[in-house]
């Protein structure tokens, strides 16, 4: 099976040469008869007695160039197989083999902005879907976003999933919905929880989830001190008072006698309840101490406790991990490794403008992707005739290239339209359009 890549006019075609003896069959007249909605569109073309299938990508991104860009957020994986089942649940009806779908990751394109679905099936293709699927699964567990514990717990339990016989999309979606299901309702009961809890008579709903930490955290260290033998501690500096009033006694009387003891009354009395105020006070601060610190050690160890739960997201039995390693004919176990792609240019290269009002582009690293979609390019140029992820550029060695990533109105290099995801090197000096925008490389 051969696979290229053309442009034609404003189309952009992913190109499968498939065998002579694969091609025959109804699924060809009843996929040019009917459009399934998910499937990407193709028209068959005959070339010198070779068959060739023209699938319709443009605007559309692989999802292995999507996953370049960014980690595998919650959202998205549950989009990615919702999706996938929405489309295999349309194929019976047309008597369709799911087999038929080409599931590796390179060839599962994605609508950038809405992150939808469409998957290409190649007529006469017999392929078991449920183990490309397992292994489209194990590829993402490597591309999810590790700081999302959601996420990760999911694509971890859809793994398991596809490990065991005789399983189904129908039961991954299930996973998936059950899972979202769970995590709403728990989010749900933590802000009835919230609101239940108030602060100079607001809400705390409509506070962030860390002023929410520390408003329970205020109240609890200003909650009334309760210990074991309360009743104890608290009357002690009551009982100091009288012995400090029976010493202030005694000091008057040595100093003026009986007669001073009547005429100074109240600096003994005073004396007693200034002792017993201060007993009182110093007591409070004491346990107000402790009782900080229990709160302190209550946070530490919720903490840990979440700590271990997100740990138990990697860490596998043995017997898990044998099941695995068998499943994956005698690979290594999986480990998640962190990546980085882009490399800092020591020698800065420039896209100098021709353009007016367009400003230049400076290329502080590679890879280095210009496009209309913020949030996903490095570099946004905005145009209506820019696409949402236009060019690539990278490095090799001293060597600069621009690719071409399906863009509707196209690349040219020094007057040349690039064909879809063609890849050319750069010269300094060279005439650059990305689109109708135009640059000198420098």
């Amino acid at each position: 099976m051969n696979v290229t890549y053309r442009r034609e006019m404003k189309h952009n075609y992913l190109i499968i040469e498939q065998d002579e003896s694969q091609t025959e069959g109804y699924e060809i007249h009843m996929l040019k008869e009917n459009q399934i909605n998910g499937l990407l569109k193709f028209h068959l073309k005959q070339i010198d007695n070779h068959k060739y299938f023209y699938y319709e990508i443009t605007s559309k991104q692989p999802l292995t160039r999507i996953l370049e860009l960014h980690s595998l957020n919650r959202q998205e994986l549950k989009n990615l197989i919702i999706g996938i089942t929405q489309i295999l649940n349309r194929l019976p009806a047309y008597l369709i083999k799911e087999d038929q779908i080409f599931l590796k990751p390179e060839y599962i394109y994605i609508e950038p902005e809405q992150f939808l679905v469409s998957l290409c099936l190649i007529p006469g293709r017999d392929r078991e879907f449920s183990e490309e699927m397992s292994e489209l699964l194990r590829y993402l567990l490597g591309k999810i976003n590790h700081q999302d514990k959601e996420c990760v717990v999911m694509a971890y339990a859809l793994y398991q999933e596809s490990l065991k016989d005789n399983y189904g999309m129908d039961a991954l979606a299930e996973l998936v919905c059950s899972h979202n299901d769970k995590l709403e309702a728990q989010q749900e009961r933590e802000e009835k929880d919230s609101r239940d809890i108030m602060t100079d008579g607001e809400y705390q709903s409509g506070f962030t989830d860390g002023q929410k930490e520390e408003v329970q955290f205020i109240q609890e260290i200003s909650s009334p001190v309760q210990t074991k033998d309360s009743g104890f501690v608290i009357w002690k500096p009551l009982m100091i008072s009288p012995v400090v009033m029976a010493g202030a006694s005694v000091v008057v009387w040595s100093i003026s006698g009986y007669k001073g003891i009547l005429k100074y009354w109240y600096i003994v009395v005073a004396t007693g309840i200034l002792s017993a105020l201060y007993g009182l006070i110093k007591l409070g601060s004491k346990n107000n101490c402790k009782n900080l610190g229990e709160v302190s050690a209550k946070k530490d160890h919720v903490y840990d406790s979440e700590q271990e739960d997100w740990q138990t997201a990697f860490y596998e039995s043995e017997e898990e991990s044998q099941v695995q390693l068998k499943a994956g004919g005698g690979e290594e176990p999986m480990q998640t490794v962190l990546l980085t792609n882009s490399q800092r240019d020591t020698q800065v290269r420039i896209f100098k403008s021709s353009s007016p009002g367009i400003e230049d582009i400076t290329i502080t690293y590679t890879p280095y992707l210009i496009g209309k979609q913020e949030g996903l390019v490095d570099y946004v140029l905005d145009g209506e005739a820019i696409s949402r992820i236009h060019v690539k550029i990278e490095k090799e060695g001293n060597d600069y290239s621009i690719s071409d990533l399906n863009s509707t109105n196209g690349t040219y290099v020094n007057g040349r339209l690039l064909e879809t995801n063609e890849t050319v090197l750069l010269n300094i000096g060279d005439e650059i359009f990305i689109a109708n925008f135009a640059f000198i490389f420098t």
